[in-house]
């Protein structure tokens, strides 16, 4: 497949994947080692996120989540077939993280973002709405900082990066704080995928829910900002 596409755009799907594959591989890791405590794992994810959204910013756009790569394509900011390549490119690395990861021996259920009881009993149903919530917070704030040309040049990583922590310390309990429905799959293939009717819910919940959340982000930020040109 990569044999017949420029060199641009190679480039573009190569970003995609080493950064999820990063935010895989460091967010899944960060529970593993950590026991899955909540601080280390916002932190964990914040930062490598922020790094690798600098580091790939001016190659990709660095979307490095299937959710923002729909929410640009409704908005015509990607065409569908660059827009389907970066989500299989970003599947592609959440997958590779979770494979490296399951093959030195790492916890990848306990990686795998999942509804959790340790404050509420989360139903599928709030679920859905805690990660469409996170992702709309997390979808306006990469407008903010990383489409719209009236932001401050460098800060996109830093703003994208403190947000996702912000998310977790808040949603990390309830869901699991996905937001990401690669990052949350990259992992969930290693463990016991499908196995049981509560993983199909997940697949639901983490796949719905960030989604929602992206679609609802970008159009209500065009709203705001009538007549600002869609560009990827």
């Amino acid at each position: 497949m990569l044999s017949n596409m420029s060199k641009e755009t190679e480039a573009k799907l190569y970003a995609e994947g080493v950064a999820t594959f990063a935010l895989t591989f460091i967010g899944a890791g960060a529970i593993w080692v950590s026991g899955g405590d909540l601080l280390t794992v916002a932190v964990a994810h914040g930062i490598i996120l922020s790094v690798m959204v600098s580091a790939t910013m001016n190659i990709s756009g660095a979307h490095i989540n299937p959710a923002v790569t729909i929410g640009f394509m409704a908005t015509n900011r990607i065409d569908s077939k660059l827009g389907i390549q970066y989500i299989l490119a970003q599947l592609g690395g959440a997958i590779l993280a979770g494979f490296v990861l399951y093959s030195i021996g790492a916890d990848v259920i306990a990686g795998t973002p999942a509804p959790g009881d340790t404050i509420i009993d989360v139903s599928t149903q709030q679920a859905i709405l805690i990660e469409a919530i996170l992702t709309f917070l997390l979808m306006t704030v990469i407008m903010g900082t990383a489409v719209d040309d009236r932001a401050p040049a460098g800060i996109a990583g830093f703003g994208i990066g403190l947000v996702v922590m912000a998310d977790i310390l808040m949603g990390g309990p309830l869901t699991g704080a996905a937001m990401n429905p690669a990052r949350w799959a990259g992992v969930w293939v290693w463990g016991d995928m499908g196995m049981d009717t509560a993983n199909n819910i997940d697949l639901i919940i983490y796949t719905v829910g960030p989604i929602m959340g992206a679609l609802l982000g970008v159009l209500l930020w065009d709203k705001m900002t009538p007549g600002e040109e869609s560009s990827e």
